[in-house]
């Protein structure tokens, strides 16, 4: 518990005692196997659990640096004389490889029979892997068996996705988030989270650096009369770990992350995930970087073609709000003349000509043919929750007086909520992470990022910066200047 003291003493300072009562997950760091080992003891006897449920992607992930041993395979072993183990390769059973595997509905309905055929004489079910997987299997328990105990292993500190009540998934290529099921306990395994790659490892590195412009979001909608309730605790949660998150920066230029690093990068990951669901909702770390991220998503899914990693996105995007913030910094005054107010028929055609000229292929493969009808479930999803802020923002606009005559003091509180782009610049470049859109694996052209920013407004209800720039009739690629 050492490793997560600075953790548990921001929590109480907020005046969260009982992790429990706070369906907020119990932390454990792991120096090796026999540590893992004996906490999974401790969930037994507690538990009076006999058996025991693992979910894997099926993908291979070596279990250290020293070993080539599969990490499925290790704990397996590991687990075997004292639990009886029902083990689920995911892509073996859906008969796919594991890196086109994603949180969608079509892999739900696996891990939903999974859990349906166990959840009568089974108690504890792991996942053992990625955010995905632990995003399917959360929301599946949720929705089927909330009284299990759930346990997360990360086998690469990638995401937030571990430690939080919330799960992103994929509806007909539009991702969502959900309330899902509270995680009882996530275990990190340092051995196991040192031989991950680091393209992974450096991809949570920048899942982390939303929390440097989300909150600017949150607050600019409620300053704006969008959303109704503001608050900060996540903000203050995350505060404490501010200087320490940028100082990381450096340890990810490397091959490998070294144990201190992933010892401190750790109960940041975990805080993310936590001050996400005690906040309930994802707003402090999910803002206009996440909506670009989803946006890109969006075009890769119904291409077919493979998903760049998401904190690499998320990394990309948060430099794009980032800029962002910094030009709403630099204006004093707005042309309500250009002000933009949408129609339901005006959205809906607007929305239907983007994605009819969405760059899905770039300039190769344009004579294959799209899944049409999962492009217009994605348009009513996108019309359906584009609206519900639209509607907002036409009762709000005709009372803007009252925000311009408080700009002042927003632009004030927005400096100090968000991070400048020129140092989180030097962050991405710190850490080999990505400042331009083909600099991302694999690369992202220009072309799907700036219509991934102009469809901003449109990939989810919830407001962000991207919103406000729309509606004040800017262009967010020239206002980010891609």
């Amino acid at each position: 518990m050492q490793n997560f003291e600075k953790l548990f003493n921001s929590l109480q300072q907020e005046g969260i005692q009982d992790c429990i009562e706070s369906k907020i997950p119990e932390q454990y760091y792991c120096r090796d196997f026999l540590e893992f080992k004996n906490i999974l003891l401790k969930l037994k006897a507690t538990f009076a659990a006999k058996k025991i449920f693992i979910l894997s992607d099926g993908e291979f992930k070596a279990s250290s640096l020293q070993e080539s041993v599969s990490i499925d395979d290790t704990i397996c072993k590991i687990l075997e004389n004292d639990f009886e183990i029902i083990f689920k390769n995911l892509s073996k059973d859906a008969n796919v490889k594991p890196q086109e595997i994603h949180a969608s509905e079509k892999f739900l309905k696996y891990i939903d029979s999974y859990v349906n055929e166990q959840k009568n004489n089974c108690q504890i079910f792991i996942s053992l892997g990625s955010g995905t997987i632990t995003d399917l299997l959360k929301h599946s328990l949720f929705s089927n068996f909330n009284d299990a105990i759930f346990v997360s292993i990360p086998t690469a500190a990638t995401v937030t996705a571990y430690t939080s009540s919330f799960s992103v998934l994929d509806i007909g290529g539009a991702k969502r988030t959900r309330q899902s099921k509270h995680i009882n306990h996530t275990i990190w395994i340092e051995p196991l989270l040192q031989a991950a790659p680091m393209t992974l490892s450096r991809a949570g590195y920048g899942d982390l650096l939303a929390r440097f412009v989300a909150y600017g979001d949150w607050y600019l909608s409620y300053k704006i009369g969008i959303s109704k309730t503001y608050n900060e605790m996540a903000f203050r949660l995350m505060e404490i770990f501010s200087t320490q998150l940028k100082n990381l920066s450096p340890y990810f230029a490397g091959a490998n992350l070294s144990c201190a690093a992933i010892s401190e990068l750790v109960p940041i990951l975990s805080m993310a995930g936590i001050a996400m669901t005690l906040s309930g909702e994802t707003t402090p770390l999910s803002g206009y970087e996440h909506v670009i991220s989803h946006g890109l998503d969006f075009l890769k899914l119904t291409a077919g073609k493979q998903l760049v990693l998401h904190g690499e996105q998320v990394a990309l995007a948060s430099l794009t709000s980032a800029m962002s913030f910094d030009w709403i910094l630099s204006i004093n005054s707005f042309d309500e003349k250009k002000f933009r107010t949408l129609t339901f028929k005006e959205a809906e055609k607007l929305i239907s000509k983007l994605l009819i000229s969405a760059p899905y292929y770039g300039n190769t493969d344009e004579n294959r043919q799209l899944d049409k009808g999962n492009i217009e479930l994605a348009k009513e999803v996108f019309l359906k929750d584009y609206l519900i802020k639209n509607e907002k923002w036409n009762e709000i606009k005709d009372s803007f007086y009252n925000f311009i005559q408080d700009f002042p003091e927003i632009k004030r509180k927005l400096e100090i909520l968000t991070i400048r782009a020129q140092e989180l610049e030097h962050l991405l470049v710190n850490s080999k992470l990505p400042t331009y859109p083909e600099g991302t694996h694999p690369a992202i052209s220009a072309l799907e990022y700036r219509w991934a920013l102009r469809f901003s407004p449109f990939i989810r209800s919830r407001f962000s910066i991207g919103d406000f720039i729309f509606w004040i009739g800017e262009d967010p690629c020239v206002v980010a200047a891609i």
